[in-house]
């Protein structure tokens, strides 16, 4: 059977067990479920993921139950029987075999500590595969690559430093890559591999995506540390099957303050509070994205219900016309080694809301995040998502350019 064959074996795998959730498995099951034996099933999970099948099981169990801890108030007993153990100590045992810690020290050990995505997503199984395609590769500390970002320019790399951050990113170099300063970040999301390129000459990047489409990517993403045009990416990719090439501006604000016009004064814009829920569940109920009414607005439900002292930096405004909330703003805060910034404003609002109030809840939300001491960072608020949002783009601002990110799709 070919490795991509294999791929596809694999990944179905991984969709059954997480189907599973919580409920027992065997590998008998999973095996049978996938039409090989056991041995020979064990042996290729292994090798592209990492685990053999139960402890990948376990893993993604006790991974929910982590994240069930950092976020929820749900007492350890009720998040042990969610997460299919059967006794306190049996899930005690297995959890601190996992995560070093007793599921009470590590809920108290990520009080205030900022959600990473590694948390929720398979980057353990992405780099377990990343390295069994390519095995000249090899990982190196994130946090050195965080460093070295933010000491050679913080502008244009400080969005990639703190996405490895955020993400929980693994970061991979081979010799070649390493002898120059460069590296590729990988994350999973969607079943596919997302990766990062970072070069310091377009030469390169023949070679190296020629290299990483074995891996067979959702996208990669390539930055450099110069300016460079679309039209060079293009001709340096000739040949090879991308389905999309996109140049993606990164932007970020050094302004002063904006003072909102005359006009924002009809409007009642102000951080949203728990007397705000009624008004927030209404949004929510209108909202033309299943995905934000099935999360509940995207997480603002739960977050109106915390206390002030539980919930985390990121703000979420709101703008209201005649007490009906229109539109809402939501910041990501995030930060990695005294870098600081906030990742793009998103504006989901009800239909037909007026233009000019998503632009003064942007504007009023951006002088919140500096207010906090945060660089506002943009890379959404361009062509047809600003011309639904708002009207506006950020280079209108006063947003500057400090990177072009160029994403091929395959």
């Amino acid at each position: 059977m070919s490795h991509n064959e294999n791929h596809e074996l694999i990944k179905n795998a991984v969709k059954y067990i997480d189907k599973l959730g919580s409920g027992k498995t065997t590998i008998e099951e999973v095996a049978k479920n996938a039409g090989f034996s056991i041995d020979y099933f064990n042996r290729i999970f292994r090798n592209h993921t990492g685990f053999n099948v139960m402890e990948y099981s376990r893993f993604r169990r006790l991974n929910k139950a982590a994240r069930l801890l950092r976020l929820s108030d749900t007492d350890i007993l009720t998040i042990a029987l969610e997460c299919g153990y059967d006794s306190h100590e049996g899930f005690i045992r297995a959890f601190k075999d996992q995560y070093g810690k007793t599921p009470s020290e590590y809920r108290e050990s990520m009080k205030g500590k900022q959600f990473v995505w590694a948390d929720h997503e398979l980057n353990a199984t992405a780099v377990a595969e990343f390295r069994h395609t390519l095995p000249n590769f090899s990982e190196i500390n994130a946090d050195d690559a965080i460093d070295w970002l933010l000491e050679k320019d913080a502008k244009r790399y400080g969005y990639t430093a703190v996405t490895i951050a955020f993400n929980g990113s693994k970061v991979l170099s081979n010799s070649s890559l390493q002898d120059k300063g460069c590296f590729v970040t990988s994350d999973n999301f969607y079943d596919q591999p997302l990766l990062t390129l970072v070069l310091n000459d377009i030469e390169m990047l023949r070679e190296y995506v020629e290299t990483l489409i074995q891996l067979s990517p959702g996208n990669i993403d390539c930055i450099f540390d110069t300016d460079v045009s679309l039209e060079v990416v293009e001709k340096a990719l000739e040949g090879i099957p991308y389905k999309t090439l996109k140049a993606c501006p990164e932007t970020m604000y050094f302004g002063e303050p904006f003072v909102l016009p005359e006009a924002a004064k009809e409007y009642d814009i102000h951080v949203l509070e728990l007397k705000d829920l009624d008004a927030v569940e209404e949004l929510i109920s209108q909202h033309p994205d299943p995905v934000f009414k099935r999360t509940g607005g995207y997480g603002i439900r739960n977050l109106l219900q915390q206390p002030l002292s539980q919930r985390p930096l990121e703000q979420y405004m709101g703008v209201f016309k005649d007490g009906k909330l229109l539109a809402i703003a939501y910041d990501g805060l995030q930060s990695t080694h005294g870098f600081c910034l906030s990742n793009c404003i998103h504006t989901p609002f009800l239909p037909g809301a007026p233009q000019d109030a998503i632009r003064y809840l942007y504007l009023a939300a951006t002088n919140a995040i500096m207010e906090r001491g945060y660089i506002p960072f943009e890379d959404a608020q361009f062509d047809e998502y600003a011309n639904v949002h708002g009207g506006f783009d950020a280079f209108e601002l006063g947003f500057e350019r400090v990177n072009t990110v160029f994403s091929i799709g395959f």
